[in-house]
């Protein structure tokens, strides 16, 4: 990448996919499906953007054009299994006490695929920086900038096929207010799936039992109570019947309206990779010096929290010991309350809570004191604990920002259990998975 001009993308063409609805059933409309509490509370936020980065082979059966042509019709049948993707948010007004409910209206309106060109970036131009070349990377996405309630008006979900001189990206980027890590992966396995023929879109539909029941079984989302070809979703999985339908305050949907386009810090950004040997290592350690059940992941999150804490140099109180910093976590809903092919989100934030002292020691013991108290919040987030703080929301509604949902602290998303490296689109597995600008802060 020999200068700015090198880097510039290209955008070739743009169009307007829809739902394959050939090769599913049933026709659009299909109906709306309400937003939920985990859906509702995410408005404010900014949009899920992921990217995978793939080289092109050596010996290419394709050309890199006939590739993304083959990306856009199978993004036209998986959006056809998950068809709110190519839908759009509504909302019904209830004046008889200024309350609104908000819907994802199933519409097939379409989802926005364009074909770009970054032919002087190269795949070693992503991979060997030390820090992510983020301007580049930016450039890979599209729907940059918008907060996941402008879905009123702008699509539900975007790609972006991006040639590289030697590989392509393939971004996408997804209303937050839709759908969580888990549905999305599951969106881009079926996708990467219909891409490289592993299924017959063809054959999907209702005339071809052993087709469908295969397809149902693998690829597709589970949408909450199947009604008939027109009616809506509901989504079944709240306390009683009247949680079905989330009543907000219109003022909370007028205040969205003042919140404009999100201004992203200038941050740099790094890729850390941990090897299994290192892991292993913070996992005994941890153990040994918190003398309990210590999971791999929590004993990652507190070498990065009070890695994080160190390097801030924050200057505490001699005489005070009650300052204290949190880490936010996800908590999921699968397996508990709802199936683990749920469309939606199914998962709320929860604060880890440590005091600062904690965090900035030195090492004699400090990972396993930090260590246990995230395993002991986690274990502590019984079911009826979770329900409670759905039905806290419902009572009193709250659309934070980015920075009310993770105030004061860092934050962990998506998961280790996603199979980010699993989906090969013809071209075989991505060397690099990347996110775009949304939802980063200083922490």
């Amino acid at each position: 990448m020999a200068n700015d001009d090198d880097a510039r993308v290209q955008v070739l063409s743009t169009s307007l996919v829809h739902a394959n609805n050939k090769t599913t059933q049933p026709p659009p409309p299909y109906g709306r499906i309400p937003l939920t509490p985990c859906d509702l509370r995410l408005l404010l936020v900014g949009t899920i953007q992921k990217g995978l980065l793939f080289r092109k082979p050596a010996a290419a059966t394709t050309t890199t054009v006939a590739f993304v042509d083959s990306l856009k019709s199978s993004f036209s049948a998986a959006l056809a299994l998950f068809y709110p993707f190519a839908g759009r948010l509504s909302a019904d007004e209830h004046p008889e006490d200024g309350t609104a409910t908000i819907y994802i209206d199933c519409n097939d309106a379409g989802a926005p695929f364009a074909h770009a060109s970054a032919a002087g970036v190269s795949v070693a131009d992503i991979l060997d920086p030390v820090y992510i070349p983020s301007d580049v990377i930016l450039s890979f996405f599209p729907l940059n900038w918008l907060r996941n309630y402008h879905g009123f008006e702008h699509p539900l979900a975007a790609v972006q096929v991006t040639e590289l001189s030697d590989g392509v990206f393939v971004g996408w980027t997804i209303s937050h207010a839709v759908a969580d890590g888990a549905t999305i992966w599951k969106f881009v396995k079926s996708w990467s799936a219909l891409c490289r023929g592993d299924y017959d879109h063809k054959l999907i539909g209702p005339n071809n039992s052993n087709c469908r029941e295969k397809i149902i079984l693998d690829l597709i989302p589970l949408f909450d109570n199947y009604v008939s070809s027109t009616a809506a979703f509901s989504r079944n999985w709240f306390i009683d019947e009247k949680h079905r339908l989330i009543k907000i305050p219109i003022t909370k949907i007028k205040e969205f309206e003042g919140e404009g386009k999100i201004v992203f810090p200038q941050l740099k950004e790094r890729v850390l990779h941990f090897s299994r040997r290192t892991l292993e290592d913070l996992k005994t350690r941890a153990n040994a010096e918190a003398d309990g059940k210590i999971s791999s992941l929590q004993s990652l999150i507190s070498h990065l929290w009070r890695a994080v804490i160190r390097n801030k140099n924050i200057t505490l109180d001699p005489d005070s010991d009650q300052e204290e910093a949190a880490f936010v976590v996800q908590v999921g809903f699968r397996s508990r309350f709802v199936p683990e092919d749920y469309f939606g989100n199914a998962v709320i934030t929860w604060p880890i809570v440590v005091k600062l002292t904690e965090l900035s020691g030195g090492r004699d013991k400090g990972l396993g004191r930090v260590a246990a108290e995230v395993n002991k919040v986690v274990a502590g987030l019984t079911d009826e604990k979770l329900k409670g703080a759905v039905e806290s929301w419902i009572e009193n509604p709250k659309m934070p920002t980015l920075r009310g949902l993770v105030a004061g602290g860092m934050a962990l998303s998506s998961s280790p259990r996603f199979d980010v490296y699993g989906n090969d689109f013809g071209w075989g597995k991505p060397v690099a998975v990347r996110n775009g600008p949304r939802n980063k802060f200083d922490g």
